[in-house]
């Protein structure tokens, strides 16, 4: 036998230790001693046994390596592409409502500045007074705000009021389902970290092949030395069936060892010369010295090949581990992807009603604003100006009334002078001519006057004026403090 030398085994009684000193002839008593320890040897068969059995584990733990390792690596690729894709669908929806949420943000602040102008706008018609001299008496103070309708105003704000409350309830929806999505996600994420990560990688290969191999080298170095174990087992057989007395010493000696393959001495033995039989009991000799390292190493290797299959076990079963992981991994991507179309359809919904309501309602709503804002702008600005009207019309009446009172003058002297004259010539001819001559030879003077003719606008005539009312009890014309008109100037300046 050649295996290397190792610690010497319990199992080796005195007298086999004696045996080995070969400077004295060997005894029927030291064959028999090699024998009983050569048989004992051979129950390192169980070993051999277990090793067989580790190889041919080993054997299927590296197949199922193989198949996990490129299955659980295919997962991972996969889940890798489907996590992408989620999170890509998830930035899809960030970026709609961000696009949204700026465009509402910078609507929503139009509709506050346009809201607010039309406010300080109604402001101006709430302060400015309609003036008395322009209302029949004992009417209650007006002012421009009185003559506006203002329900269009609230009916708008209204509206417009009910489109932001639907905006914030399809955008809480949104919120909602973005949410459940990022907790999914979340999860999901968190699930993937704690998958048991595989050793092996590119840069470390799994280890299984390299520990099959060794398990290889280490079953055959144990039927290797089992063999041996075997086959100096066979040469002390033979050894003793060609001394004398040693088949029998042999069976005595082994009645309590464990059998190895039936009655060894059953056969006759063939015939050997005496040199032949001290070269046999020489190499007995030599080997025997050498059965209890080889059982040591049997021993230990068996042992070294149990440490390896725990490790090939180990590295498997974390597959195994890892493989459940990433099939619940699958199976949760797979629940996600069937909520994604419901997130998806939120996000249309979302979309939808931004561009079919909220989006135009604001828009309209502006638009509206700005268009009252600049009606009612022009409605206090025509108020002004109608004040700078009425005291323009005052002055060209009171112009034509003192014209109009000028020429009644000059009709008046005119009509005085016509009847001097007239008088005049009556008496100077009255007497000499018949009044037959000529009938309007007596008659007076025609008399002319300065009359205000009532209008189809309503304008009263001089006498009602003169009075300061006409029928409806209103001034035709009416007169304006001079405060009032320069306010009103203003005003009008201002606004060209």
């Amino acid at each position: 036998m050649t295996s290397p030398p190792s610690p010497a085994s319990s199992t080796s009684s005195a007298g086999s230790r004696r045996s080995f000193d070969q400077n004295r002839p060997q005894t029927l008593e030291d064959l028999v001693n090699h024998f009983v320890a050569s048989k004992r040897a051979l129950n390192t068969q169980t070993v051999l046994w277990r090793a067989t059995d580790i190889v041919n584990t080993a054997r299927e733990l590296l197949e199922e390596n193989a198949i996990l390792a490129a299955k659980n690596t295919s997962i991972r690729n996969i889940v890798e592409q489907q996590v992408d894709a989620l999170e890509a669908v998830r930035r899809g929806i960030d970026v709609v409502e961000a696009e949204i949420t700026v465009e509402f943000k910078q609507l929503l602040h139009d509709v506050d500045t346009s809201f607010t102008g039309l406010n300080a706008t109604l402001a101006a018609l709430r302060e400015t007074p309609i003036e008395a001299v322009l209302q029949p008496p004992s009417t209650p103070q007006k002012h421009l705000y009185d003559f506006i309708d203002s329900a269009a105003v609230s009916n708008l704000e209204g509206t417009l009021r009910a489109c932001i409350d639907r905006y914030n309830e399809a955008h809480a929806t949104l919120d909602d389902s973005s949410d459940a999505f990022d907790s999914a996600l979340d999860n999901l994420h968190s699930s993937i970290e704690n998958v048991p990560i595989t050793p092996a990688s590119s840069s470390n290969p799994s280890p299984i092949p390299s520990l099959y191999q060794d398990l290889e080298v280490h079953a055959k170095e144990i039927a290797q030395a089992f063999q041996s174990l075997v086959q100096h087992y066979d040469l002390c057989v033979t050894a003793l069936r060609h001394t004398e007395g040693g088949s029998a010493a042999a069976t005595q000696a082994t009645g309590d060892v464990p059998v190895h393959s039936g009655d060894e001495f059953a056969a006759p033995p063939e015939p050997m010369s005496e040199e032949e039989r001290l070269e046999m009991v020489a190499v007995l000799v030599n080997d025997a010295r050498e059965v209890d390292n080889v059982v040591t190493e049997i021993r230990e290797r068996g042992s070294e090949m149990d440490f390896l299959l725990n490790q090939i076990e180990n590295h498997v079963n974390h597959l195994r581990n890892e493989s459940l992981a990433l099939s619940s991994i699958l199976q949760m991507i797979s629940q996600i992807t069937g909520e994604v179309k419901s997130h998806i359809a939120t996000s249309r919904t979302f979309h939808a009603s931004w561009l079919d309501d909220t989006r135009p309602t604001l828009l309209n709503g502006i638009e509206e604003w700005e268009n009252q804002r600049e009606f009612y702008e022009r409605f206090d600005l025509a108020y002004a100006e109608l004040l700078v009207e009425i005291s323009s019309r005052r002055r060209r009446h009171e112009k034509a009334k003192k014209k109009a009172e000028e020429a009644q003058k000059e009709f008046d002297r005119l009509h005085a002078e016509d009847e001097r004259a007239r008088e005049q010539f009556a008496l100077a001819q009255g007497d000499f001519l018949p009044l037959d001559i000529w009938p309007g030879l007596r008659d007076p003077p025609r008399r002319y006057e300065v009359k205000s003719v009532v209008s189809t606008s309503g304008e009263e005539d001089e006498a009602a004026h003169e009075e300061g009312e006409h029928d409806g009890g209103v001034k035709s014309i009416p007169q304006l403090g001079r405060n009032v008109v320069e306010r009103a100037l203003t005003r009008v300046k201002r606004r060209m």
